[in-house]
């Protein structure tokens, strides 16, 4: 205990006098210090004005130099960057639904097509000009007669789970199509033989050479290891339809019910490491399905989804236009309104031309409050070559006198024979372009001809109403506004054959003449771009005459985009609305400046 009392006491003596030194030193340090401000600052206070000014002119000469270089940055940047897509990020499109299925083949509604679109790939599809591209298929070779096609894979095809996408899927995806307890969407299979040649080929064999075949394999292609132990019947319920495995731009993620009824949904998307054409610079996507277009109008309001195909831009309150832009492209497709020539009312030649000469189409076109193009016959004039016959122009008068010479004379407002009042009933699907149309018609004929019209607006989501039994499978009207989807070849032998006026068919018109079948079936057998283009001449000069139908407008696609997005750019030619996806590996949802190289020598 001493010893250790000892030990700190010499410890405590030794840190006074290490404190005594450390005082020491620090007043000398203090003194210098004191001795050097006094030398190099107090007694040169005098000079401070002369650096003053120095430093400011340093000051103003630097200030310079940043901005010209600022000024040369900009510069350099207007002139060697350019805005580019960046990757990642998740996009949101608005479409009507329902969704119900989501397996392919089964696909009906807008909602379903572009899940199909985007989850699936196809043997063909249709590029930015309107043209067939191979998608999935690499070639195909087509023998002299024309009725063998035979077509080759791509290397490596695999699909969104891994394993590898052979033509043994294309083969059971057609066996499927042809057998009727599969009800599939996707008809016109069961006449043609398919055979497997290899993993990489596979052969279709026609009965009859058929120009428009290569458009028919734009099918989605399905995975036959998940579904071979299905039966066809069962398919549809199965529960692929849920949970499907594609080989499209985008893998399948989650189907997410969002309200309590379940009629709003929305198909969650992944990029898809495994598609063939390369990695989305999306990494997701998700499909909102509305029910109904105000309620996309809302979802694009409240910024729920970026873009929709659904509306009509200048229809859109000017809050949402003031926060949104546009593109419109022509679609290959038309409005119609289409005569039922086997009504009692419009059977007569006579009464359709002078319904016809009644209306002038560019002044409908010119009250709606979207742009449209126009429309001259059944078929697109720029699918084929020429001119072909154009349909009759407005002559209010002369039509007037055509029903005056059947004997449907003015009496008070309406036209009368005897007791008899001229009537037409006319349906059209709702839809508010379509609704606008159609009462522009009703006010024509009525206001200016004499003709009462009924109007009828049916809606083909309503399962209540069936309108495909109650309307159109029976053709239960005088006059049908709707709208054709015409596709990427000008054969328009399903809308207009006298063999499609059955049920199931879609010649709604359910026009017939001998002419005109003739020079449908001439132009569908015939692969010569020429005789082709004769036959369907032919064809439009006898549909001109019988005037089935009056043409109205093009089809159109107007995609309402929020401006922070890159996806549909204008000037493309798309066949149908899907087809804004044909770009979609390269769509973002910001853009990155970038340096553009430039050859300084060009």
């Amino acid at each position: 205990m001493a010893a250790k009392k000892i030990k700190q006491s010499k410890t405590s003596k030794s840190r006074k006098l290490l404190a005594k030194s450390l005082g020491r030193k620090t007043k000398k340090i203090q003194k210098s210090t004191i001795r050097h401000a006094h030398r190099f600052i107090v007694k040169r206070l005098d000079r401070l004005s002369d650096v003053r000014r120095s430093v400011i002119g340093w000051v103003v000469l630097l200030l310079l130099l940043v901005s010209i270089g600022g000024f040369q940055w900009m510069m350099f940047r207007d002139a060697y960057t350019q805005d580019a897509p960046a990757a990642g990020g998740t996009f949101s499109e608005g479409v009507l639904g329902p969704v119900d299925n989501l397996n392919p083949i089964f696909a009906r509604t807008s909602a379903e097509k572009s899940a199909a679109k985007l989850l699936f790939a196809s043997l063909y599809g249709y590029d930015n000009t309107g043209n067939l591209k191979g998608d999935l298929a690499e070639s195909t070779a087509i023998n002299k007669k024309e009725t063998e096609y035979t077509v080759t894979l791509k290397d490596d095809l695999k699909w969104s789970d891994g394993k590898p996408l052979t033509a043994e899927d294309v083969l059971f995806t057609v066996n499927l199509l042809k057998d009727p307890r599969t009800r599939a969407e996707i008809s016109g299979w069961r006449s043609i033989k398919a055979e497997l040649i290899d993993q990489k080929t596979i052969k279709f064999t026609l009965k009859n050479p058929y120009a428009p075949f290569m458009h028919a394999l734009s099918f989605p292609v399905l995975p036959k290891h998940i579904l071979a132990e299905v039966g066809p019947s069962k398919i549809r319920e199965y529960k692929f339809s849920k949970r499907p495995v594609g080989s499209g731009p985008f893998s399948f993620r989650l189907l997410q019910n969002d309200n309590a009824d379940g009629s709003k949904k929305i198909v969650h998307m992944v990029s898809n490491p495994n598609y063939h054409r390369g990695t989305t610079k999306l990494e997701r996507f998700q499909l909102y399905a509305y029910p109904t277009r105000g309620d996309i109008t809302k979802g694009l309001k409240t910024n729920e989804i970026l873009a929709t195909s659904e509306l009509i831009y200048e229809d859109l309150p000017e809050e949402l236009q003031a926060k949104t832009g546009v593109v419109s492209d022509n679609l290959s497709g038309g409005v119609y309104a289409l005569f039922n020539v086997k009504s009692e009312v419009v059977k007569s030649a006579k009464i359709r031309q002078a319904l016809a000469l009644s209306v002038g189409r560019g002044e409908i076109r010119s009250k709606l409050s979207w742009s449209t193009s126009p429309l001259n016959g059944p078929i697109i004039s720029d699918q084929v070559s020429g001119k072909l016959a154009q349909f009759p122009k407005k002559d209010l008068a002369r039509a007037g006198k055509i029903l005056d010479s059947l004997g449907w004379k003015k009496s008070g407002e309406f036209r009368r024979k005897g007791s008899k009042e001229l009537t037409l009933s006319v349906v059209t699907i709702k839809g508010s372009e379509y609704e606008k149309v159609t009462q522009e018609l009703a006010d024509i004929w009525t206001k200016q001809l004499g003709v009462k019209v009924e109007v009828r607006i049916v809606d083909p989501l309503d399962s209540n109403q069936d309108v495909l039994q109650s309307v159109l499978q029976p053709r239960n009207y005088d006059v049908l506004v709707y709208e054709f989807a015409l596709g990427g070849d000008p054969d328009v032998f399903a809308f207009w054959h006298s063999s499609q006026t059955t049920r199931n068919g879609l010649n709604f018109s359910n026009y017939s003449n001998p002419v005109a079948d003739d020079a449908l079936s001439s132009g569908r057998a015939k692969s010569d771009v020429k005789q082709r283009t004769e036959s369907y001449k032919f064809f439009v000069k006898q549909w001109v005459k019988d005037l089935p139908a009056i043409p109205l407008y093009r089809s159109k696609i107007e995609y309402v985009q929020s401006y922070n997005v890159d996806t549909l750019r204008s000037g493309v030619k798309l066949v149908s609305p899907d087809d804004r996806y044909n770009s979609v590996l390269y769509w973002s949802v910001n853009n990155a400046g970038v340096v553009e190289l430039v050859d300084t020598l060009a």
